[in-house]
């Protein structure tokens, strides 16, 4: 029992740390790449981009934009919040490339304007409903559990190998069957 419990356990966390691993891997090199995710928060862009989809931007020149695409950029409004809406059009002019841009679900339009070297972000994918779960982990109880869980696992691990009845022939039997 003993054996299979532990033979369990060390799955279970090499499988964790594999996922991890991957995980990293993959945030790493699509960062290296040029490439941002960012968690939708409104229902703005529905149904094409729903609330707590991840979508993947990559940095675009102004210019290389296009009618139709889906932009990431600042609030116009200066709030320091991403605004991810349909470009409904684009006029250059001058050093200044003004921007026109519309939710799929809203019936205003957001007119900006973006220095013609600037850049802004070009949505290059989506993952569903999986910024859910990421806005959850980034808040305290979240955090809190993530470190609190673990600690009390290891603990009761650790009270169960010092508190377990010691049985030397069972574990004598438990070592002559897995050799």
């Amino acid at each position: 029992m003993a054996l299979a419990l532990g033979l369990g356990v060390r799955y279970v966390g090499w499988t964790i740390r594999a996922l991890v691993a991957c995980i990293v891997l993959f945030t790493v090199a699509s960062l290296l790449a040029g490439y941002r995710p960012f968690t939708v928060l409104t229902g703005s862009m529905e149904p094409t981009i729903s609330p707590g989809d991840v979508v993947v931007v990559k940095k675009i020149s102004p210019l290389d934009a296009s009618v139709g695409g889906i932009v990431t950029f600042s609030d116009p409004e200066g709030t320091g919040q991403l605004i991810t809406h349909r470009v409904r059009s684009i006029r250059a002019r001058g050093s200044k490339v003004d921007f026109q841009t519309e939710g799929d679900a809203n019936n205003v339009a957001e007119r900006w304007t973006v220095a013609r070297d600037g850049q802004i972000g070009k949505v290059t994918g989506r993952i569903p409903l999986i910024g859910n779960a990421l806005v959850y982990l980034t808040g305290g109880t979240a955090r809190l559990l993530l470190v609190v869980l673990p600690l009390m696992l290891l603990a009761l691990i650790e009270i169960w190998r010092i508190w377990r009845p010691d049985d030397p022939a069972g574990q004598a039997k438990a070592l002559d069957e897995t050799a």
